[in-house]
């Protein structure tokens, strides 16, 4: 049994200290997690291959993800949550750092390693913000964590196409590895706060029963289960916005690379705000599915009104709709890790957020590459954006039904 210095009862200060720690660390491990998508521009002439391609990174990236995100809970239980979240940042900085070398073959190898650092610390700050966090404030508490997500790309996205110009993209990617290096030493205070003994002790790495016996209860859960088909389409959408936005800014609305990447801070930065604002919604009214029925059919509009844009469309018009697609396409996910964490049994949230990931991750392994296919035949981006509209509309509606039957 796990022995720890977070006592049962929620403390305000070791709250409120995770709360804010862990959000930041969500923004910096997602830089990493998505930095070869906005250095793609610049860094695809240097590495021989197409802008576009980095779907392909894209998908490894997930895929990868996935194993290492399912492990992550248990993972989390030997190691102590916070070790972990070390862990997971210092092989983030080594995949930045291989991206950096500027060789093709360290670039795709990075993709896996940037994997295995990132796909675990969902599940390990899950871990503890579970067990400190007042259960009336569970759902504004993940969102306010998880909104350390598009905090990550509004930041990415606002300063790295300029730092790029002024110091190059691979000056920028050791930047970001050092920051990572930075972040994991100054972590070191928390383990005595949320570690306790530095967690079990025995095997690190899980078997695979204990990585699957959380994802079949979870698929039991008839509600989980519709909403974990439900986040494989919306994670779709938002690996979509996050990784393509730029691109299609550049070469499907002809803006510049930096009007570009202020479109996808626009993006993200609402996403950010969404993700607290849902959260606190979802609090308030008590009715989680419902705020996640009405996020799918947000989205689904959002995405047809991006598809519809022309180049010359004002910025106003083109920042708006950018607003109304980020901040629900990228706003959900807090919601949907509280709800998974409210139905895991006592002390196995991390486990389940960890299972669930499963989920998440499989939209974004799939549809960059199904993407990148459409690109190719029709040369069109606006083509994804009207598919993906289309499964986040028949989301909705599938959550919508659940809320008929009485669930909230």
């Amino acid at each position: 049994m796990t022995t720890t210095t977070v006592p049962a009862a929620p403390d305000t200060r070791l709250y409120l200290i995770a709360l804010l720690s862990l959000t930041a660390v969500q923004a910096l491990s997602t830089t990493a997690f998505n930095i070869a998508a906005v250095l793609a521009p610049a860094a695809a002439p240097t590495l021989g291959v197409s802008a576009d391609d980095v779907a392909y990174y894209v998908s490894i990236v997930y895929l990868v993800s996935i194993g290492s995100a399912m492990a992550g809970g248990p993972m989390a239980l030997r190691l102590g949550a916070i070790r972990l979240t070390q862990c997971g940042l210092a092989v983030s900085a080594a995949a930045c750092l291989a991206l950096a070398s500027g060789h093709l073959a360290l670039a795709i190898a990075s993709a896996f390693v940037v994997g295995l650092g990132g796909g675990p610390l969902t599940a390990a700050s899950s871990q503890v913000l579970a067990r400190v966090t007042p259960p009336r404030l569970s759902n504004v508490s993940f969102s306010i964590k998880q909104s350390g997500v598009p905090l990550g790309f509004a930041l990415t996205g606002a300063l790295v196409p300029i730092s790029v110009e002024h110091h190059g993209w691979q000056a920028v990617a050791v930047a970001i590895a050092g920051i990572c290096l930075a972040t994991a030493v100054a972590l070191q205070p928390l383990r005595a706060l949320y570690d306790g003994d530095g967690g079990r002790g025995g095997r690190l790495l899980p078997g695979m029963r204990q990585i699957i016996d959380p994802l079949k209860l979870a698929w039991a859960d008839p509600v989980l289960r519709r909403l974990c088909l439900a986040a494989m389409f919306f994670s779709s959408m938002q690996v979509m916005i996050v990784n393509f936005t730029i691109l299609y800014g550049v070469n499907g609305l002809a803006l510049d690379y930096v009007a570009a990447g202020i479109l996808l801070s626009f993006a993200t930065a609402a996403g950010m705000f969404g993700r607290v604002l849902w959260g606190a919604l979802a609090d308030v009214t008590r009715r989680p599915l419902a705020v996640l029925a009405l996020l799918g059919a947000i989205m689904a509009g959002g995405a047809l009104a991006l598809a519809s844009a022309q180049p010359g469309w004002p910025a106003w018009l083109l920042y708006g709709v950018a607003v109304a697609l980020g901040g629900s396409a990228i706003g959900w996910n807090g919601v949907f890790i509280s709800e998974v964490a409210r139905r895991a049994p006592p002390g196995r949230a991390g486990e389940f957020v960890g299972a669930t990931s499963f989920f998440v991750f499989v939209g974004p392994v799939v549809w960059p590459v199904l993407y990148r296919g459409l690109l190719y035949v029709t040369h069109a981006y606006e083509t994804g954006f009207v598919v993906m509209a289309a499964a986040a509309g028949v989301s909705a509606l599938a959550i919508l039904r659940l809320t008929r039957t009485g669930e909230r």
